[in-house]
């Protein structure tokens, strides 16, 4: 049990959780490099939001020449109105859990250094939190991040005296796992889970190549269900089905004909975005330029790309062909040369590095027509007394729930595009 003479400690513990650490982390949020803040931000006050789209306009303006001047028009004379949709926009929540032990309490304050025991723990909160953010914006409601690729190698672990069984393999988006994340693996169609446990370990054995080693807890003690081709999702709690996760882009923008926001795409054909396959070929300016064309020509609501957004390589590919555009500057007093700029802006946009994104995609956005809708920012949840640690029942461990209400949003559909299987490297 807590020694009662550190219970002021752990007020003093909670009183920087409930004030410092919350308005510090909304404001680290809200400026961190990453793709969810070059996007709009909107507040949710009511049940949810529902925003009709038109599936065009209506030519309701008539032209009847210099000999009817006591013509009477009427309703009949007039097409009907276009065709509106309703999408319902919502939002999921957040979860995020802290922990401290009273060892730790007591030890931090027998040498003085509780809160930097407490910085720690908190900054490696901060960074499970920032990751999965990130991980959100370019992800789906159903948790899927990628598939196996390649060979599937099972192992067993000894880990206190038990034989654990593990499997290891690469796959796409490996970026978008962390060690000590859930994960879910499914058969080829994603439709039925074979495996799941947890990821052990990342390395990189050669550049640009990830190995996931997973520590199954299903009872696949060979994981032979596990080969290339197998879905890999997020696993967010220990439950029987996949917990729906954040809208992202593989949603908005990647699938067709998909029902989304309340809306059967399969059905309003013409709310799909754009979406042309490089099949391997380089990232160019030509074609670039043909998909902005292509989104201005063909929306009628003034849409126009303002951001791409692809992984360093696919990007640096477009750099590697404007190399002759490079800026440079010489301080001669420190003996430094300065090559190239921060961003890329390329026409009407700028071109956004985030290793986030996946699967060799290019995602063109209209960052005035897409962005995330909030109901709650990142807040603790609290007792009747307030307490943000509460004390886990039979344990040392004091534990604070930290939540945040939020989802993706749409102000307009056919706005956004993307390439796919674009080329990550120069080929001569």
């Amino acid at each position: 049990m807590i020694n009662y003479n550190n219970v002021n400690v752990k007020q003093s513990l909670e009183d920087f959780l409930k004030i410092e650490y919350t308005d510090g982390l909304q404001n680290e949020f809200n400026t961190m490099e990453a793709l969810i803040n070059k996007l709009k931000k909107d507040t949710l006050t009511g049940k949810y939001r529902t925003k009709s789209f038109a599936l065009g306009v209506t030519d309701n303006i008539r032209m009847l020449g210099n000999g009817n001047d006591r013509y009477v028009l009427t309703a009949e004379d007039y097409t009907d109105a276009a065709e509106t949709v309703e999408a319902q926009f919502d939002t999921t929540k957040l979860m995020g859990i802290f922990s401290i032990t009273d060892e730790t309490i007591l030890k931090g304050t027998t040498d003085g250094s509780i809160f930097d025991v407490l910085n720690d723990s908190l900054g490696r909160m901060n960074l499970s939190l920032k990751h999965t953010l990130n991980r959100f914006t370019y992800g789906s409601k159903s948790g899927l991040i990628g598939e196996v690729v390649g060979a599937v190698t099972k192992a067993t672990y000894g880990k206190e005296g038990a034989e654990l069984p593990t499997v290891e393999f690469e796959m796409t988006n490996s970026l978008s796992i962390l060690p000590g994340m859930g994960i879910a693996v499914a058969n080829a169609a994603g439709d039925t889970i074979v495996a799941q446990g947890k990821v052990w370990q990342k390395y990189s054995p050669s550049v640009g190549k990830e190995k996931i080693v997973v520590i199954l807890n299903d009872g696949s003690a060979n994981g032979d269900a596990v080969a290339a081709g197998c879905k890999i999702f997020s696993r967010q709690l220990r439950t029987a089905s996949i917990v729906p996760e954040y809208t992202g882009l593989e949603d908005i923008v990647i699938a067709q004909n998909n029902e989304i926001f309340g809306v059967d795409r399969n059905v309003y054909k013409t709310l799909n975005c754009t979406v042309q396959d490089l099949a391997g070929e380089m990232l160019t300016e030509t074609v670039l330029r043909d998909m902005a064309d292509h989104i201005e020509i063909n929306c009628a609501d003034d849409s126009k790309v303002k951001l791409v957004a692809s992984n360093h390589k696919i990007i640096s590919t477009v750099e590697k062909q404007m190399y002759m555009f490079k800026d440079y500057s010489i301080d001669s007093a420190n003996s430094t040369f300065h090559l190239g700029r921060k961003d890329i802006v390329f026409d009407t946009y700028t071109l956004y590095k985030d290793k986030y994104s996946r699967n060799q995609n290019v995602y063109l956005l209209d960052t005035d027509k897409i962005g995330e809708l909030v109901r709650k920012e990142f807040g603790w949840i609290t007792s009747g007394n307030h307490q943000v640690l509460e004390r886990r029942d039979g344990s040392e461990i004091y534990e604070g729930i930290m939540t945040k209400y939020a989802d993706m949003y749409i102000e307009a559909w056919k706005s956004h595009a993307a390439f796919v299987n674009a080329a990550e490297e120069v080929t001569e």
